[in-house]
């Protein structure tokens, strides 16, 4: 089932599709850096963008959890142990995505005006907005065009924080046993890809025994959406304990 999301730096609405076992595949093998899978998988998955490196590098994360949503369901769901001196407990942590999406909204920042695509004119100076190529060049800093004095170099850091808030970040909580306080640092595109791989852990089990079953090519089967390949297996499975 398709899903419609909006992504907050650039406000472009897209369309998300649950994956397919080649998309699974492309989880599992990689296409070079985070950023470069992700990107690859964005432009598999989500409608409504041309080029992900081009747009806004928080766009890139948010693609990241539009497609975990897609493809996994709303909720993350992980834990973290308590630092706590002597405690040690296992605390469970959730957040829904579009929670944690609307939590990171852009939000205008005062005398920031915009300019160029992408960018924006503040206190004299011309700004863009970090993208996800500049993340693969890790030119993330490097997006003020001219030469500025440091206090007008700190508000373009604060400027850019509000028009294109990160989405990679600390999540605070406080641990129910002691009190204490946990912080358990979240970066979306690292995390998604770890879930999507333990996902799809089990693709080529799948494809081998749907080969086996029903003589199917491996293409065939990865065009297959999750659901209805998983379905198959569970099929096959029963005949076999039957």
């Amino acid at each position: 089932m398709s899903q419609v999301g909006t992504l907050p730096a650039s406000g472009r609405r897209v369309v998300t599709r649950a994956p397919a076992g080649a998309d699974e595949l492309l989880a599992l093998d990689g296409a070079g850096t985070p950023a470069r899978t992700m990107a690859a998988l964005a432009a598999r998955l989500v409608d409504g963008v041309d080029d992900w490196l081009a747009l806004p590098a928080v766009d890139l994360a948010a693609a990241a959890l539009l497609v975990r949503r897609a493809w996994i369901g709303p909720t993350i769901r992980t834990d973290a142990f308590c630092p706590g001196a002597g405690c040690g407990a296992q605390i469970d942590i959730a957040f829904s995505i579009d929670d944690y999406l609307a939590h990171h909204r852009p939000r205008p920042f005062r005398g920031a005006a915009e300019g160029v695509p992408g960018g924006y004119e503040l206190a004299g100076a011309r700004v863009r907005v970090p993208t996800g190529g500049d993340l693969l060049a890790g030119r993330l800093l490097d997006c003020i065009e001219e030469e500025v004095p440091p206090a007008t170099a700190r508000r373009i850091e604060r400027a850019l924080e509000a028009l294109a808030p990160p989405l990679a970040g600390e999540l605070a909580g406080t641990c129910p046993e002691c009190g204490a306080t946990v912080e358990l640092w979240f970066e979306p595109v690292d995390y998604v890809l770890a879930e999507l791989r333990d996902a799809s852990a089990a693709l080529l089990q799948h494809v081998h025994e749907l080969a086996l079953a029903y003589h199917w090519s491996e293409a065939e089967i990865l065009a297959l959406d999750r659901g209805r390949r998983t379905g198959y297996v569970e099929l096959v499975r029963e005949e076999l304990v039957l």
